[in-house]
């Protein structure tokens, strides 16, 4: 009789994970492009910001779980400094420092999606 604890659980744990982290990068593509227009645009609107905090927050909750560390690290930072427009009704700055946040999450995004070499 074998115990479940005598089972190796990191073999099964990522292929339980594997259809998740899967669907979890046919995500990133449309929130890259939400990502791309904000960054594009020269005032983004609140709505758009919203909706890019959303996104964010997603990544930065999830991200980690799937082994994906950096990309989880730049989603938090980016969160962070896009909490003000989370209950945003008029359009804000967009700091600097957001917008460095915002390029590196592009960045790793851009590299998780990235073909494995």
């Amino acid at each position: 009789m074998t115990f479940h604890a005598d089972v190796p659980q990191h073999a099964d744990l990522a292929a339980r994970l594997a259809p998740i982290r899967a669907h979890f990068l046919s995500t990133l593509g449309p929130r890259l492009a939400r990502l791309d227009a904000v960054l594009c645009s020269a005032s983004p609107a609140a709505a758009a910001m919203r909706a890019l905090q959303e996104d964010v927050h997603k990544i930065r909750g999830v991200a980690p779980t799937l082994g994906f560390e950096a990309l989880g690290r730049c989603a938090a930072l980016a969160d962070e400094l896009l909490d003000p427009w989370h209950h945003a009704d008029t359009d804000l700055p967009v700091t600097a420092d957001l917008a460095a946040a915002l390029a590196a999450l592009r960045d790793q995004i851009a590299g998780a999606l990235a073909p494995s070499a």
